[in-house]
């Protein structure tokens, strides 16, 4: 071909490549990056509420619907789908269209950000662009302030396809005290609608009657059971947006909460504590920091000064249901037939049964059984141990009051004389048996007779169930509820792999978010991570994992679960 001929070919082929790369540089809307994405992740098309700059004539007005229906959106007077969208928004509508919105609220804290200059909204998702497996395009995430260009969107609905099959954030935190991990997989998908949890209440007389007067023929509510209290509810509709209205106009101060209607999904989060030495894990009781029986857990936690708190076994009312022992000392009497696992100083655990009884003995004598924590009637005796905080009211006014310390009598006198309550290290003798007597210096032995014998001296112990596995161990029901033992919950499991205690709290609930997990699920996840034994805590709204000043799972209820205690390690 001759010198001329070319000239003419790069004549006509110039001007196209010219444009071509004009194509790839230029600007891309907001709303056709998010109606893109919104193809790509095969999410459904939905109406609804819109915005005030949506229209029929606005480009991808379907998919920018569906979005705010499907609460990939937040409502807003405007969305701008016309100006120009930054690396740093793209990064953000592809995370929300994948259910990764609490991620990123968690690795705003978890993973500072390089570039100072990013807003908290926005800079999770940068940081979770880095950090999660497949990564984000790089060309995306190095310049978040710049606009996205035809090339860079297409990258990431490359991006995002390969995350619909596989999709994992995995990041650690390690502190002397111990390492906490955060873990998600897999892309959520919607779920099948959402209602407006408006209270929870303790009764369902109490429920009732604030739904009745609060309900509306527009509006009607409706009284659950929610994990053994009571809620009251708006009905279910398909578009979070309409939820959102309710919530504005109905919550009126009582904090009402949107939950979505799980459906199909098999996104999972979890989060999970190591303690770098397991005797460092300690029972802590809120009564022991406030005249309140129960309390939020990240209100615990930093009232002992802890650095990590995780919910414990079951409660209701005001107490836990199960044995308890803090400090080396019993706090609440056994269930029956319901399993524990227990923890001494040594950093040794034990799991097995919890069932036990207390006995006393004094200056060598017999031991005779005493109650615990308990109101002491006439011919009977009781121990009264500090983890419940102060003693002088529970000690009552009738019969005697003994102050104990190192296994010594420090003071005995008549109940209506006694007037200080005792310090942490002590513990006190309350009897109104006028056989029983005690004087000072008298030498007194507590002794937990258990019915299967721990091979370790407990100092802390929690007793749930079922135990999942253990060595030795055949799992069965312990008289559980159905729905705890058949049905997909957010879990809280207290495991142990030999050397290390391992905390794990898992959300459930939200097919956006993270599933739940059944039973052999959350077998399946303790064996993953090495466990050779694992107990199943209580779950439902009551699965919490405090790190620090942030609760670090999304709970399930929408807001903290008071409860009368957590464990916790305290930061040194």
């Amino acid at each position: 071909m001759s010198f001329m001929s070319l000239k003419k070919i790069a004549v006509l082929v110039l001007p196209l490549l010219v444009a071509a790369a004009g194509t790839a540089c230029a600007e891309v809307p907001r709303g056709k990056v998010l109606g893109e994405l919104m193809q790509v992740l095969d999410l459904p098309l939905k109406t609804g509420k819109t915005f005030g700059d949506v229209d029929e004539t606005t480009p991808y007005r379907p998919a920018l619907l569906s979005a705010l229906s499907l609460g990939i959106l937040y409502p807003a007077d405007d969305f701008s789908p016309e100006i120009a969208c930054t690396n740093a928004e793209a990064l953000m509508f592809a995370f929300q269209a994948m259910g990764f919105r609490h991620e990123a609220e968690t690795a705003a804290w978890a993973l500072p950000p390089e570039d100072k200059s990013l807003p908290a909204y926005i800079s999770g998702y940068v940081a979770l662009a880095k950090s999660v497996q497949p990564a984000a395009p790089r060309s995306v995430f190095s310049k978040p302030w710049d606009s996205i260009t035809e090339a860079q969107l297409s990258e990431v609905l490359e991006w995002a396809g390969r995350c619909r099959a596989s999709l994992v954030w995995d990041h650690e935190i390690r502190r002397p005290e111990g390492a906490l991990r955060i873990h998600r997989e897999n892309v959520g998908r919607p779920p099948q609608g959402w209602r407006v949890q408006l209270g929870i209440f303790d009764t369902e007389a109490q429920a009732s009657a604030f739904a009745r007067k609060k309900t509306s023929e527009a509006c009607p509510l409706s009284v659950q059971e929610v994990d053994f209290s009571y809620g009251v509810f708006t009905p279910l509709v398909a578009d979070r947006s309409q939820a959102h209205e309710w919530a504005v106009r109905l919550g009126n101060g009582f904090g009402a909460v949107i939950l979505p209607e799980s459906g199909d999904s098999s996104a999972l989060f979890w989060t999970s504590f190591t303690p770098a030495d397991p005797a460092d894990a300690v029972i802590g009781m809120n009564r022991a920091v406030s005249s309140q029986a129960l309390a939020k857990l990240s209100e615990i936690a930093a009232a002992h000064k802890a650095l990590v708190a995780m919910n414990g076994g079951y409660f209701g009312g005001n107490g836990p249901i199960g044995a308890l022992f803090a400090g080396g000392l019993p706090v609440t009497l056994p269930y029956y037939n319901r399993s524990m696992a227990a923890w001494n100083g040594r950093g040794q655990m034990h799991f097995g049964g919890g069932e036990f009884r207390m006995r006393l003995s004094v200056n060598g004598g017999p031991f005779v059984p005493v109650l615990l924590n308990s109101k002491v009637d006439y011919g009977s005796t009781a121990i009264l141990t500090p983890a419940l905080g102060a003693s002088e009211a529970r000690a009552g006014n009738n019969g005697f009051v003994a102050r104990v310390h190192d296994g010594l009598v420090q003071e005995a006198v008549p109940a209506l004389q006694f007037s200080r309550d005792m310090r942490p290290d002590e513990w006190l003798i309350v009897s109104r048996d006028p056989k029983f007597t005690l004087q000072k210096g008298d030498r007194v032995t507590l002794e937990t007779q258990w019915r299967e014998t721990p091979p370790i001296d407990v100092a802390s112990a929690v007793q749930a169930g079922p135990l999942l596995y253990a060595p030795g161990h055949q799992f069965w029901d312990e008289m559980l509820s159905l729905s705890i033992l058949t049905l997909r919950h957010p879990r809280t499991l207290l495991g142990w792999d030999g050397k290390r205690m391992v905390w794990i709290v898992a959300d459930g609930r939200s097919s956006w978010h993270s599933r739940g997990l059944f039973l052999n699920e959350a077998e399946q996840l303790g064996r993953r991570l090495g466990l050779t034994a694992l107990l199943n805590l209580d779950g439902g709204g009551s699965s919490e994992m405090w790190w620090d000043g942030h609760v670090v799972n999304a709970v399930s209820d929408g807001r903290e679960r008071r409860m009368p205690y957590g464990l916790m390690v305290l930061k040194k």
